[in-house]
C-alpha cells in the first residue's frame, strides 16, 4: 500500500513538475518536512522530499534547451568560488569520517542543497515566480499550523516529553518542537517584513500584490506566531523579538523615536524583573552548573565547554562528517547527560563537522551576505528586509541550536542563500 501510495504521488509530481518547474518547486517547498516519510530504494535510504527534489532536479537538468550551467556560471564570481569551496571542504571531511551513514547526510546536506540552489537561481529570475515561492512559504506555515491546532486538542503524535505533566510543547508533524521553530521562525520574520506594504490594502493600494494576497499573509503571520508560542521555544522567541527589535528601530527614521525605543529596551534589560532572566540566560550558557536540575541552556553551556576540550586536540579536522558522537565520547565528563548529534551552537556545529576550513568558510559566507544585504539596502530592493530577517533569526537562533544540520533546514538555507543571490542580480540589472 506504501509502496503504491509512493509510486502514485511520484506519478503526479513528476507530471506536475514537467508541465510547470515553478508550481513543483512551490509544492517541495511546502512538504519541506516529508523528509521523515523515510524509504529505500535499490537498498539506499531515501525520503518522499529528496523524491521530488530528484525528480525536480532531472526534469529541470534534462528538458532545456540552454546549459544548466549558465545559471551557475552567471553567478558573481565570488559566490561561484564560495559554493565550490564549501563543496570541497564537505568532501574533506567526508573523506575523514566515511561512512556509509556519513555518505547519506553528505548527500542531503551539501550535494543536494547545491544543486537546489541552482534550481532557485534559474526559476526565481521574475518576480511573478518570486511570488509563488513566498506564497508556498505561507501555506507551509498555516500546515504545520493546522496540524498544531489539532495536535493541541487531541495529543496527536505529541511525544510524552512535551505533554504534561510537563510543560506542554507542540510538534506539529515533528518529533520534538525545536524541529518547528527551525523552519517556521525564519520564514515568519521573512514574510512579516515582505507583507507590510501587502496588507495596507485596505486603505491603498497594494504594492507587491493582491488582495488574496495580503489576507494569506496575515493568515500565515499570525498562525505562525501563535505556532512558535505554543512550542516554547525560548531560542527561537528570542530570535524573532531581536530581529523585529532591528527592523523597527531601523524604520523608525526619527532619531527621538529610536532613542525612545532604545530607551525602554534599555530600561526593560536593566531595571525591570526580565534583568534576572537574562542574567540567568548569560550564566547557563558561559557558568553552567551540572546538576539534575540543569536548565536546557545550562546543558549546552556544558556541551561547549566539553566540546571545546575536544577541539583543542582536533582543531583541524574536527570529528568530521557525523563523527561527532563517536569523538565527543572520549571527552564526555557528566555521564549522566545526553550526547546530542551535535554542540548546538552554529559555529560549533560548522567546525566539528568540516573542520577549521569549514568554520573560516563559514566566516567567509557571513562577511559575502552582509556585503550582499548591504548592497539591497543602498538599491533600496523590496527583499532587503525580508531576507535581512530571515538571515538574523537563524544566525541567533542558532547560537544555541542548529539550524543547518538536518534535510529540510540545508534545503532552506541555501533557498534563502539563491534568494539572496537572485535579489543582487536582479538589483543590478
Amino acid at each position: 500500500m506504501i509502496n503504491f501510495l509512493l509510486i502514485t504521488f511520484g506519478l503526479l509530481f513528476f507530471v506536475l513538475a514537467w508541465r510547470s518547474r515553478i508550481l513543483a518547486l512551490s509544492v517541495l517547498i511546502v512538504l519541506l518536512p516529508s523528509y521523515g516519510w523515510r524509504f529505500s530504494i535499490f537498498g539506499l535510504p531515501s525520503s518522499l522530499l529528496e523524491l521530488m527534489f530528484l525528480i525536480l532536479f532531472a526534469i529541470w537538468f534534462f528538458d532545456r534547451r540552454e546549459t544548466p550551467l549558465r545559471g551557475v556560471l552567471a553567478l558573481p564570481k565570488y559566490w561561484r568560488l564560495w559554493i565550490m569551496a564549501w563543496f570541497a571542504v564537505s568532501i574533506l571531511a567526508l573523506i575523514y569520517h566515511f561512512t556509509f551513514n556519513s555518505l547519506g547526510l553528505w548527500r542531503a546536506y551539501f550535494l543536494e542543497p547545491i544543486l537546489f540552489s541552482f534550481i532557485i537561481l534559474d526559476l526565481a529570475k521574475n518576480k511573478k515566480n518570486q511570488d509563488i515561492i513566498f506564497n508556498s512559504f505561507a501555506i507551509l506555515i498555516l500546515f504545520l499550523s493546522a496540524v498544531a491546532f489539532y495536535q493541541y486538542f487531541t495529543d496527536w503524535r505529541l511525544p510524552a516529553a512535551y505533554n504534561y505533566p510537563n510543560i506542554k510543547r507542540l510538534t506539529s508533524v515533528f518529533s520534538y518542537p525545536n524541529a518547528v521553530t527551525l523552519l517556521v521562525t525564519p520564514l515568519l520574520a521573512f514574510l512579516f517584513a515582505y507583507s507590510i506594504p501587502l496588507l495596507s490594502w485596505r486603505t491603498s493600494p497594494p504594492k507587491l500584490g493582491g488582495e488574496k494576497e495580503g489576507v494569506l499573509l496575515l493568515m500565515s503571520i499570525l498562525a505562525g506566531a501563535w505556532l512558535i508560542w505554543m512550542t516554547k521555544s525560548e531560542g527561537a522567541i528570542l530570535a524573532l523579538v531581536f530581529a523585529l527589535f532591528i527592523f523597527f528601530l531601523f524604520k523608525l527614521k526619527d532619531k527621538f523615536k529610536q532613542g525612545v525605543l532604545l530607551g525602554f529596551v534599555f530600561y526593560l534589560a536593566i531595571f525591570s524583573n526580565l534583568k534576572n532572566y537574562f542574567i540567568a540566560i548569560f550564566n547557563d550558557l558561559f557558568h553552567p552548573v551540572a546538576s539534575h536540575f540543569t536548565s536546557s541552556l545550562a546543558i549546552r553551556g556544558l556541551q561547549w565547554q566539553e566540546t571545546l576540550l575536544m577541539l583543542k586536540e582536533h582543531w583541524f579536522f574536527g570529528a568530521g562528517l557525523n563523527g561527532y558522537q563517536a569523538l565527543f565520547a572520549q571527552y564526555h565528563q557528566i555521564k549522566w547527560l545526553e550526547i546530542f548529534l551535535y554542540p548546538h551552537n552554529i559555529f560549533l556545529n560548522f567546525w566539528v563537522e568540516l573542520g577549521i576550513l569549514g568554520l573560516l568558510l563559514f566566516l567567509v559566507f557571513i562577511y559575502l551576505l552582509v556585503k550582499n544585504l548591504k548592497q539591497l539596502f543602498l538599491t533600496k530592493h523590496y527583499l532587503a528586509w525580508p531576507l535581512t530577517l530571515a538571515w538574523l533569526v537563524i544566525f541567533v537562533h542558532g547560537l544555541v541550536d542548529v539550524p543547518y544540520f538536518k534535510n529540510d533546514l540545508s534545503l532552506l538555507f541555501f533557498l534563502l542563500l539563491s534568494l539572496t543571490i537572485a535579489s543582487i542580480q536582479d538589483g543590478q540589472n
